[in-house]
């Protein structure tokens, strides 16, 4: 997963949506974890931010025209 991937959290909780949101920030921890800082829209123009790993995370299907 990369910075700007569409994603979505594979089991929403405490507060975590069911929308798709956007990675916006990378970090990895002193154990070679990596936590994502993914923003969800959650309604139009309200934005929540939550940490989440690669394993909490899975690919948003890319939407064809």
């Amino acid at each position: 997963m990369r910075l700007g991937d569409k994603v979505r959290a594979s089991h929403p909780y405490a507060g975590v949506p069911a929308c798709e949101g956007e990675i916006i920030k990378e970090m990895v921890l002193g154990n070679k974890q990596t936590q994502f800082l993914v923003s969800f829209e959650v309604r139009p123009n309200v934005y929540k931010n939550f940490y989440l790993s690669a394993r909490e995370l899975t690919k948003a299907e890319a939407k064809i025209p």
